[in-house]
């Protein structure tokens, strides 16, 4: 595999923060393959694409407790940048809640929007600390309430932020405002329009407000409909996403008027459940069982 190839491949994970959902295992593995695809290629990589990379790995090593790693690569990054980045400051708060705690990294933050950047035009700095500093601030928060307050604050402020609204559409999901939520997410894809994960929510969002919802109502069938298309869609734009073709297959066989949108998501899991990596083999044999989809 070319080293553009490899590049490209740990950049897509750095942007889509993808490396925030591995499990330990595959956390070590991404680790210890972005730890040598940098010390042979730091010099034939764009500094952008590098430094963003130094940046994941950075927080690899917080995950996997290499607290000492952690801070060598912060301070290499420091040295090189100065101390004025947003990203470094945030780096630095999480350094701080490893070697203090959470309100030391708080008032650090504090400080910074307080001193640096609640005046300042770069706006994108200060959302980068702000929302590190919500995230301090959420496991201080007693209800999703007041972690809603918060939310819409920033939002009002960065109405295009893709990640706060994501944010906000689980909490309203969690306190079982689905139409809520929905809308949340429907606003991220005015600002990522082509992101099939979010399709997939959306999907699922709408199947669950219609299993809220009396058998042979026309607002259920009208709900589903929304879910299978949003799931259509989802499919449309990566064919081996497991979950967008589970809910295209869930949702087409509840309909009952869906044989051959249901035949094509068969296929398609068939097909995840011989060629995709072993969990998702695994969960498509699971759901081709379930639905009784199996030939």
């Amino acid at each position: 595999m070319s080293n553009d190839v490899v590049r490209d491949r740990f950049l897509a994970i750095m942007q889509s923060k993808l490396y925030t959902q591995f499990n330990a295992e595959e956390t070590a593995k991404l680790h210890g393959e972005l730890s040598v695809f940098l010390q042979y290629n730091e010099v034939s990589i764009k500094e952008t694409d590098y430094l963003s990379l130094c940046e994941m790995l950075f927080y690899l090593c917080v995950y996997l407790s290499k607290d000492v790693d952690a801070q060598i690569i912060y301070n290499s990054l420091r040295d090189r940048l100065g101390e004025n980045s947003a990203k470094l400051q945030v780096m630095n708060a999480t350094l701080l809640q490893i070697n203090e705690n959470d309100t030391i990294a708080s008032k650090y933050l504090e400080k910074l929007i307080r001193d640096s950047y609640e005046y300042d035009s770069d706006s994108r700095s200060y959302l980068i600390v702000a929302k590190k500093l919500l995230s301090l601030k959420i496991g201080k928060l007693s209800n999703e309430n007041e972690i809603l307050k918060e939310l819409i604050s920033l939002v009002e402020k960065f109405p295009l932020d893709a990640e706060l609204w994501c944010y906000m559409g689980e909490i309203y999901w969690k306190m079982g405002q689905l139409s809520r939520s929905i809308y949340c997410f429907e606003e991220v894809l005015v600002i990522m329009p082509f992101n099939y994960v979010i399709f997939s929510r959306i999907a699922e969002l709408y199947y669950y407000k219609a299993r809220r919802l009396d058998k042979g109502k026309q607002k259920m069938e009208e709900s589903l409909n929304k879910g299978l298309k949003n799931a259509l869609r989802s499919g449309e734009l990566s064919e081996s996403y497991l979950k967008g073709w589970s809910l295209v297959a869930t949702i087409s066989k509840l309909l009952g008027d869906k044989k051959d949108v249901l035949n094509v998501a068969t296929k398609r899991l068939v097909e995840i459940s011989k060629i995709s990596n072993e969990k998702d083999k695994i969960t498509a044999e699971y759901i081709l069982d379930q639905l009784s989809l199996k030939k």
